[in-house]
């Protein structure tokens, strides 16, 4: 398989806080990677494209988890997680976004613990 654009382009690795995220709706989304904007007037705000979400469904029912950015919604296709169960989808299961404002998550049925890991480019 070829190598993507994206892919070619190598970057820093972040991981995001774990997140107990309630939000039910777009409204009420939650914060779940902050980009970095050190110093944007040297070095100017960074992208990132997301590698790797983990986490656990404790809703009490199979739900989906919107990754989403305030001015856009979602980003990727929700995701499917069940109920009680870990979940981990890694680079080959998402799609290859390159992303530019914080990143935010909510759910049909909460509570869902997630953590996102980034690749940040400079």
């Amino acid at each position: 398989m070829p190598v993507g654009y994206l892919q070619a382009r190598k970057g820093v690795r972040l991981q995001g806080p774990v997140i107990d995220v309630i939000g039910l709706n777009i409204g009420a989304a939650q914060a779940i990677f902050q980009q970095s904007t050190f110093l944007p007037a040297i070095v100017g705000t960074r992208t990132f494209r997301i590698k790797r979400i983990k986490g656990l469904n404790q809703a009490g029912a199979n739900t989906l988890i919107h990754i989403a950015t305030a001015a856009i919604g979602d980003v990727i296709p929700p995701l499917q997680t069940f109920d009680g169960l870990n979940f981990d989808f890694v680079e080959a299961d998402l799609p290859e976004v390159e992303i530019n404002a914080d990143l935010l998550a909510w759910v049909v049925a909460a509570t869902v613990t997630v953590q996102v890991e980034v690749e940040e480019l400079g």
